[in-house]
C-alpha cells in the first residue's frame, strides 16, 4: 500500500509539470534504474546458478564458433571472457573465415591471433581456416554441411564440453554469420555426442525481462546448493538461458581485444564499443 501511494504521488506530480520536465524526470529515472540493474548483475549475482545455470558454469573446455575475425569481440566479449581467469577452464576459438573481402584476409589473421593473445586463449586453441568456399561474403550461403565437417575435428580435437555461437538470425542478420549457425545445427543432428551448445539472442532493461523473477528470486533467497537451483530452473521453464553481463574490468578486457583488429577501427565502430549490448552482455540459449 505504500509503495502504491508512492507511486500515485510520483505520477501526480508528474501531470502537473511540463512536457520537458516529465521527459527528464523519465530519462532519469531510466538512467538511474539502469545504473542499479547493471550493478547488481555485473557484481552481485554475476555467477548467480539462476542466471548463469550449472551446465554453463561447470564448462571446461569451451568453443567459441564464430564466421570472421573480430565477431568473438563485436558479439560475444562477455561470453568469451567468462571463466577466463580460471586455470583448470580451456578457452578455444574458431573462426570459420579469414575475413578477407576487402583483400585483406592475412591482416585479419594475424589480428584475430593478436585478439586471443589479449583475450588469454592460448595461440593452438586460436585457429583461422580459409576454405575456398567458405570466404567472406555477405550475399553467399556458406553450405552448411560443410561448415558441419569443417568444424567436427576441433570440436572432438579440444574436446569440447559446451558450444557457443550466432542464433538463427546470425545477430546482425550477416548470411555467413546465419550459415555458420545452420552448420552448427546440422552437426547437432548428426552426431550422437553433441557438447551444449548455446546460441546469443537478440538493450539492458528489455533483455532482462525473461530473467526478472529469477533476479528476484536470487535477491530474496541465496543459492545454498547451486546445482540443483539451476536444475530446477531448467524444469520450471523448460529453457535453460543464460545472462552474463560484463564487469568494468571486463569491459576494458574487451575493448583491448577489438583493439588488436586495427583493420576495423572506424568512426562507427569506436561508438559501437560504447553503446552496443553486446559488449556488455550476452543473453544466450540452450540450443541443444
Amino acid at each position: 500500500m505504500i509503495s502504491l501511494r508512492f507511486f500515485k504521488r510520483i505520477v501526480r506530480r508528474l501531470l502537473t509539470q511540463r512536457w520537458p520536465a516529465i521527459v527528464a524526470t523519465l530519462a532519469s529515472a531510466a538512467v538511474i534504474w539502469s545504473l542499479l540493474l547493471y550493478f547488481t548483475l555485473a557484481y552481485y549475482l554475476a555467477d548467480d546458478p539462476r542466471l548463469v545455470p550449472d551446465t554453463f558454469r561447470h564448462a571446461r573446455r569451451p568453443i567459441l564458433i564464430i564466421a570472421h575475425p573480430d565477431d568473438e569481440t563485436l558479439f560475444f566479449s562477455p561470453s568469451i571472457l567468462y571463466h577466463r581467469h580460471d586455470p583448470h577452464v580451456t578457452r578455444s576459438l574458431l573462426v570459420i573465415s579469414s575475413g578477407n573481402y576487402n583483400g585483406i584476409g592475412e591482416q585479419r589473421q594475424t589480428e584475430i591471433h593478436k585478439s586471443c593473445a589479449a583475450l588469454g586463449i592460448s595461440q593452438d586453441h586460436c585457429v583461422v581456416l580459409n576454405h575456398p568456399d567458405l570466404q567472406d561474403n555477405p550475399e553467399k550461403w556458406w553450405d552448411e554441411n560443410l561448415v558441419q565437417d569443417i568444424i567436427a575435428p576441433y570440436i572432438k580435437k579440444w574436446k569440447a564440453d559446451l558450444i557457443m555461437s550466432f542464433d538463427q538470425g546470425g545477430i546482425s542478420g550477416h548470411i555467413n554469420h546465419r550459415a555458420v549457425s545452420a552448420g552448427i545445427r546440422s552437426y547437432v543432428a548428426t552426431n550422437e555426442y553433441v557438447p551444449p551448445r548455446y546460441s546469443s539472442l537478440i538493450d539492458l532493461i528489455p533483455s532482462t525481462v525473461p530473467f526478472s523473477w529469477k533476479i528476484i528470486e536470487a535477491l530474496l533467497i541465496p543459492a545454498t546448493n547451486p546445482d540443483s537451483v539451476g536444475r530446477s530452473l531448467v524444469r520450471k521453464t523448460g529453457k535453460e538461458r543464460v545472462l552474463l553481463v560484463s564487469s568494468w574490468q571486463t569491459y576494458l578486457e574487451s575493448r583491448a581485444a577489438f583493439g588488436q583488429h586495427e583493420s576495423q577501427y572506424s568512426w562507427d565502430r569506436v561508438l559501437y564499443l560504447v553503446v552496443s549490448r553486446y559488449m556488455w552482455f550476452n543473453t544466450l540459449e540452450r540450443i541443444g
